[in-house]
């Protein structure tokens, strides 16, 4: 059976989002809140059987993922499929500042978003078939995760929730 179990998750606070800083694929600094966070993320997931455990290769994601990773004597696999959007020019600037309406050409367009989600998802079906896998990415990425695995259309990733930090969601891939 190559059905793969999957808890996706979002990273801890950090000291970037606590200023509405775009952080993009900048790699983040988890706050104390956001330490706090992932200990109790690995917490609640200490009973739960996981097989692996996958992470954005941005450091807010991969040092979340380690303190799940450290309770279940797993090791991360990071993976820049599973990176939060590319704001291009926006990287950086505090989310106050920008205009939505106009991007500019070099952020991450919504197309360019949902075939990565594609191939992060086929990613998973091919390295990790039957598998249960927490995997551990961003507010805005997820959606597009989301998006992908309940086959909505790609300007859907804009009218979803953004995950609050450490929150879990769980999909079954056939």
């Amino acid at each position: 059976m190559s059905q793969i179990e999957l808890i996706l998750s979002r990273h801890g606070e950090t000291e970037e989002n606590k200023l509405h800083i775009m952080q993009g694929q900048l790699p983040g600094h988890l706050s104390e809140l956001g330490k706090q966070q992932a200990e109790a993320l690995a917490e609640m997931l200490d009973k739960e059987e996981l097989d692996v455990i996958v992470c954005s290769d941005l450091a807010r994601s991969y040092d979340t993922a380690m303190a799940v990773a450290r309770r279940k004597g797993l090791q991360p696999v990071a993976t820049p499929l599973l990176r939060e959007m590319d704001w291009g020019v926006y990287t950086g600037k505090v989310a106050d500042e920008m205009d939505f309406t106009t991007l500019p050409e070099s952020v991450e367009t919504i197309d360019a978003l949902s075939k990565r989600a594609g191939d992060f998802v086929n990613f998973l079906k091919k390295e990790f078939p039957g598998k249960r896998i927490l995997a551990i990415g961003h507010g805005g990425f997820n959606r597009a995760i989301i998006v992908q695995l309940e086959k909505l259309a790609p300007e859907k990733i804009l009218s979803l929730p953004i995950m609050k930090n450490t929150a879990c969601m769980r999909f079954t891939l056939p």
